[in-house]
């Protein structure tokens, strides 16, 4: 088999890629997933929500105290894809599966795709709805008070959301963001979101792409030792 000037190339490639994976570790990249861990809604003796246990939820500050109290906390689970970097969701169930608030069903989505990495997530596309009701949620951050929430009490900023993470795919992440509600009947009222899972794992035709480059590469240095024999 000769090795062609083509195939050296598309090692190179590849070699490339894997160095810029590992200069630009916080970053995340087009196609990299966000898997979402479900919470578990806790319900007391009566059986009314008292508080999300662990794992992923939405808030709603209903008192106006700029804090998420365990009443205010509505669990969160995985849709068919989770958070897609580069994407934009818009089918119903793609990233968070339908959740229910009162007696309507309501659900997650994005206007515009998720981007960025550990120096923050541009969310200014995030998006709910809810009762046949759409809630741009892009805007309007605000500072959670109560460190109790299970989210940072500083930070926040417009259509960004805090994001944590090791840099290394398949470690686990935590992403935090609150927005206000701009306009209509719930306008004014403070959003706010918590989401846990494992961060960014790759697509299985990025690590084709990788191996089959770093393959290339190998054969290159077999071929050049067998060479000088």
């Amino acid at each position: 088999m000769k090795f062609t000037k083509s195939m050296f190339a598309l090692a190179l490639g590849s070699v490339g890629i894997v160095g810029a994976m590992s200069a630009h570790a916080v970053d995340l990249n087009a196609g990299d997933k966000l898997t979402i861990t479900a919470g578990t809604q806790v319900l007391d003796t009566n059986g009314t929500s008292i508080n999300v246990s662990g794992g992923s939820f939405y808030g709603l500050d209903l008192n106006g105290n700029k804090s998420i109290e365990g009443t205010e906390k509505y669990a969160l689970s995985q849709g068919s894809t989770g958070i897609v970097i580069g994407a934009s969701n818009t089918a119903s169930g793609e990233i968070t599966a339908p959740w229910i608030f009162g007696y309507d069903t309501g659900y997650d989505w994005v206007s515009t795709a998720i981007t960025g990495g550990t120096g923050g997530l541009n969310m200014s596309g995030w998006t709910v709805t809810w009762a046949d009701t759409v809630f741009e949620l892009g805007t309007g951050a605000w500072q959670v008070m109560n460190a109790s929430s299970g989210m940072p009490t500083s930070g926040y900023t417009n259509g960004t959301a805090i994001f944590n993470w090791s840099g290394l795919y398949g470690d686990p992440y935590t992403l935090n963001y609150t927005a206000t509600v701009q306009s209509g009947a719930f306008a004014g009222l403070k959003y706010a979101l918590h989401l846990e899972g494992v961060t960014a794992v790759p697509e299985a035709s990025t690590y084709a792409m990788m191996l089959a480059g770093l393959g290339l590469v190998g054969f290159a240095a077999r071929r050049r030792k067998h060479a000088k024999v």
